[in-house]
């Protein structure tokens, strides 16, 4: 088992977990690049309840290309995203890579998205690539 932490920008929000992430992954669709403000997002998932939450986040709503609800968890005073969840992925929390503190942590397991990837976007040829969200 991995113990990890994390943080917004201003510190705000912090939160632990005491989990090895179950997938590790970038998103490349147009929704994670604009809420991360990025080329990509890059997401680590684990069960909801083993993420400990200090801070009082908040949070936006929307519905994704597959229909289901996601929801963007992120800190009101700095604007740092933290959390995503998928209403199709019931007790899962994704955890924003960004936020942890523990860099080497995050080693990415597979693209998806991978139609919606901006051409000038290296993806790694090691791991597999998805056009759409795969399964």
């Amino acid at each position: 088992m991995t113990k990890f932490t994390g943080i917004c920008l201003c510190g705000s929000v912090k939160y632990t977990c005491e989990i090895t992430p179950s997938l590790i992954m970038n998103c490349h669709c147009s929704d994670c690049r604009k809420a991360m403000g990025s080329i990509h997002g890059t997401t680590m998932f684990v069960p909801e309840e083993t993420v400990k939450i200090d801070g009082y986040p908040r949070s936006y709503s929307h519905s994704s290309d597959s229909g289901s609800s996601m929801t963007k968890i992120f800190c009101e005073t700095c604007g740092s995203q933290l959390f995503s969840k998928n209403s199709n992925r019931a007790g899962g929390i994704g955890i924003r890579a960004g936020s942890v503190d523990d860099a080497s942590l995050i080693v990415p397991m597979m693209n998806i998205f991978t139609q919606s990837a901006l051409p000038s976007t290296p993806l790694d040829p090691n791991l597999p690539q998805h056009r759409k969200m795969p399964g």
